[in-house]
């Protein structure tokens, strides 16, 4: 009996014994593999253009700032003179990249201690000091804008029935820090601003912010300061990776600004707000 074409395509075999199907997808295989390899050589000989795709730019609009007050320019000083004497004229400010020895001048006026010396010693001090207040006004920190030295002791945290708890020891690593604000010439600060007024202005300026606004960014700041809650327990908190974080969600949403200022403990931000009222009532009543 013959066999059927299927069962001799199956069982039909070339020299070897290798199945004639296998041996037409090899070569199918193979001729797949010419054809690319020729495609590439030909491609790898022309100019390769790269091919430009259009990407829609995504605006990501930053959250609103809080309002704030606006600071009154500070009134002009009535001075009694002779009749037909000379007007006496405020001196000139320098430009704003030479601004930095009357910066220097209006620091060590403050009263500025060691622990903020560093500050005094950077360059282009009013631009700098410009784009702090604006982090600060959005609640933010820009340590590699703020010269100050870390404190020295570590972070610690402590247990207590089985909770984690922020180390109220931990407090006096920033009683540096809040000596050095707490002593602060406010009045001084408050001339300061006033005198350097339009340079602070042409600063914030050049980071494309409205001059105009720059007085509203520093009463923001103060703001800030002041909404951060006093807290005179232990504070909970979370671990996260090797990161602390708040227990409680409404600490861990507050501002990075005030986060940082509730590790300096109720005492330590008491000094820093009175500070910042001091000067508040100094810029909106000149």
């Amino acid at each position: 009996m013959k066999a059927a074409r299927e069962d001799r395509l199956e069982s039909s075999k070339v020299s070897g014994g290798f199945p004639v199907r296998h041996a037409l997808l090899v070569l199918a295989i193979i001729a797949v593999g010419v054809v690319l390899w020729q495609t590439m050589r030909e491609q790898s000989a022309e100019e390769v253009v790269p091919v430009t795709v259009a990407v829609e730019a995504v605006a990501i609009q930053p959250p609103p700032l809080p309002p704030a007050e606006d600071i009154p320019p500070r009134p002009e000083p009535i001075a009694e003179q002779a009749p037909g004497a000379a007007v006496e004229q405020a001196p000139a400010l320098p430009s704003l990249a030479d601004s930095d020895a009357m910066a220097r001048e209006q620091l060590s006026a403050a009263g500025v201690g060691p622990e903020l010396d560093r500050l005094e010693q950077q360059q282009n001090l009013v631009a700098q000091g410009a784009a702090l207040v604006d982090s600060f006004s959005r609640g933010l920190v820009l340590r590699k804008l703020l010269p100050i030295d870390p404190p020295k002791q570590a972070f610690s945290a402590l247990e207590e029935d089985g909770k984690m708890l922020m180390d109220p020891a931990g407090y006096a690593r920033y009683d540096g820090y809040a000596e050095a604000i707490a002593t602060l010439n406010t009045g001084a600060l408050v001339n300061n601003f006033h005198t350097m007024r339009p340079l602070y202005e042409e600063a914030y300026g050049q980071l494309g912010l409205n001059p105009e606004d720059f007085d509203n960014a520093v009463i923001r700041v103060l703001d800030r300061i002041l909404a951060t809650p006093e807290i005179e327990e232990p504070i909970a908190l979370t671990r996260k990776s090797v990161m602390y974080q708040y227990a409680d969600p409404q600490l861990e949403q507050l501002a990075p600004i005030q986060k940082q200022l509730l590790r300096m403990g109720p005492a330590n931000i008491r000094r820093i707000k009175e500070q910042a009222r001091k000067l508040r009532a100094g810029l909106l009543n000149p």
